[in-house]
């Protein structure tokens, strides 16, 4: 696993859970988890930038990350683009955990965590061909089947 932050902070894990997926969905290659998204960021990209190399996975080196239900998150005019997005997606099942490590997160930054209640989730596949940066991004723990 390796913490990155490029436009949010996300978490990259090595692999993603096995899973069934819907039809007419496609998989998504690359797995991260994230753990603050960029809109959520965008206020705080000097923070983020000049801390990065700080944060490391040597500061949380027992990390596992578990799963639990899946869901298939649907989104209408999406973000006003009029598109409509469909993602299936595993939730995490140990969100106090990642909710602890991005409050240190934040700490160690000198920033307010500016999304407290963010559901944590793994994307599996999309209706954008896999595109990761199509997927819906405010999914929650209501879009659980």
């Amino acid at each position: 696993m390796q913490i990155e932050y490029n436009y949010g902070l996300v978490l990259k894990l090595q692999s993603a859970p096995t899973w069934v997926l819907p039809e007419g969905l496609d998989p998504i290659a690359k797995s991260h988890v994230t753990l603050i998204g960029g809109k959520a960021l965008k206020a705080h990209k000097e923070a983020m930038k000049s801390n990065a190399d700080k944060l490391t996975m040597d500061n949380w080196p027992n990390l596992e990350v578990t799963f639990g239900a899946t869901g298939t998150a649907t989104r209408e005019d999406y973000d006003g683009t009029g598109e409509t997005r469909i993602t299936h997606f595993i939730e995490v099942s140990n969100q106090d955990t990642l909710r602890d490590i991005v409050e240190e997160i934040c700490d160690m930054v000198g920033i307010k965590n500016p999304e407290p209640d963010r559901f944590f989730h793994l994307s599996l596949a999309n209706n954008f061909g896999g595109n990761p940066f199509k997927s819906v991004g405010d999914i929650t723990v209501a879009d659980i089947e």
